[in-house]
């Protein structure tokens, strides 16, 4: 889970978690906004873990 986590793959965390079928709604319930699709629903442009994929792959990190 971790690893998919860390990559942003929906698909492998949905095939980790506990219960898929209440994971998958929950999140096409609370998809993030204009098209922020590489990260959580959670935070949106401010995600963590997207800014350090971003910046470790040396791209600019937009959060302002």
């Amino acid at each position: 889970m971790a690893e998919a986590r860390r990559t942003l793959d929906w698909d492998a965390q949905f095939a980790c978690a506990l219960d898929p079928d209440t994971a998958k709604a929950i999140r096409a319930a609370r998809l993030p906004e204009d098209d922020h699709s590489d990260t959580c629903s959670m935070c949106g442009k401010f995600c963590a873990v997207r800014s350090m994929n971003k910046a470790l792959a040396g791209e600019y990190i937009d959060i302002l």
